[in-house]
């Protein structure tokens, strides 16, 4: 009986010395989660969780516009405005990732209108990444020649 008593003392230390380890765990990821949570600090905290965030953030208002100059009487379809929508957004995201990287690799950490042409040149195949960089170009022309013009005034 003693050896059985042994035993069954010997099993319920280690039930429990599992249970504290199983807690222990536990209690150390909650605090290392607060410790990352503090850690982020600026631009990355606003920024963490940016795809979280982002539900007012859409282009689905400019589709009918340059649908319309594109094709007078076509409309979108919800769905179809959605898809164009994730669209434009994953474009986007690879392109500023891509800026990012490209900042990163000449060891600055301003991203400059170069590396968004660049990107843009990388990303998007033959004609279409010259033509979407000419277009940038000249929007970029056109809003800094606006700011001169109204800096004389």
């Amino acid at each position: 009986m003693t050896a059985a008593s042994a035993m069954a003392e010997a099993s319920s230390k280690t039930t429990s010395e599992e249970d504290q380890s199983i807690q222990e765990p536990k209690e150390a990821n909650s605090t290392t989660a607060q410790k990352k949570r503090r850690g982020l600090r600026g631009s990355r905290r606003r920024h963490a969780n940016r795809r979280r965030d982002s539900f007012g953030d859409s282009f689905a208002t400019y589709f009918p516009q340059v649908l319309k100059q594109v094709h007078e009487g076509l409309s979108l379809s919800p769905e179809s405005v959605s898809v164009m929508d994730s669209m434009v957004h994953d474009i986007l995201d690879r392109m500023a990732t891509e800026a990012g990287r490209l900042a990163r690799y000449a060891k600055r950490v301003t991203i400059t209108s170069r590396d968004i042409q660049v990107a843009v040149r990388l990303l998007l195949p033959g004609k279409m990444g010259k033509i979407a960089e000419a277009q940038g170009t000249n929007a970029t022309l056109r809003t800094s020649l606006c700011a001169i013009w109204q800096q004389r005034k």
